[in-house]
């Protein structure tokens, strides 16, 4: 007499030649295959997104360091054109000098 084969008696030499595939009421199995699929594809893709927002993140932080650099280049610059050494020496060129007598103030009475 033939040995029954049960649903649950499946080998792995079965599963290796794809007969749980072939098989009568195997349509519960290529949704299976199907649904694995989907969240292998969704995993793949999952993982490329974050990828591209890594990459992106990092050339936004290059960006920030180099306009921190420019800021602080342009601050230095600023802070030494408002010093009155520097200004009297810029305006020496046009042969004005540093008034030696105290201005006056002016009141409203």
């Amino acid at each position: 007499m033939p040995k029954k084969k049960n649903k649950s008696s499946i080998s792995i030499k079965d599963i290796l030649k794809g007969k749980f595939l072939v098989e009568e009421g195997s349509f519960g199995n290529w949704r299976f295959v199907f649904f694995l699929a989907a969240l292998a594809f969704i995993s793949i893709s999952s993982s490329h997104w974050a990828d591209k927002k890594v990459v992106k993140i990092r050339k936004l932080q290059r960006e920030v360091a180099d306009l921190k650099s420019e800021y602080s280049d342009l601050h230095k610059s600023v802070m030494q054109s408002k010093m009155e050494s520097f200004v009297a020496e810029k305006v020496l060129k046009d042969s004005i000098k540093k008034s030696t007598v105290q201005p006056y103030k002016l009141t409203q009475k």
